[in-house]
């Protein structure tokens, strides 16, 4: 083999060298990018079950107290029914 091609060669050996060096460097940039994009989803359906746990807890208590709201005024009525009664047992005596 003659020098010149010996040097083409060798030359393009350092290249492919340096090609799989800058390969290797940017799966180990892209490998990480993706653990921690990983992680951000792990972290955001933690959230999103937890805000969805909030969100029932907090619709019950919502329909608690809007049912609560509906029976007041019957709740009203008979408190003042039975203050009546009791002013009427006290005039009577």
């Amino acid at each position: 083999m003659p020098i010149d091609q010996l040097s083409l060669l060798e030359k393009r050996v350092n290249q492919i060298l340096e090609l799989v060096k800058r390969l290797k460097q940017d799966n180990a940039f892209l490998e990480q990018k993706v653990k921690t994009i990983g992680q951000r989803l792990t972290q955001r359906e933690r959230d999103r079950l937890r805000w969805n746990h909030d969100r029932v807890r907090l619709r019950s208590k919502v329909e608690r107290i809007l049912s609560e709201m509906q029976t007041l005024p019957a709740r009203l009525h008979l408190t003042e029914e039975r203050q009546g009664a009791r002013a009427g047992k006290r005039g009577e005596t």
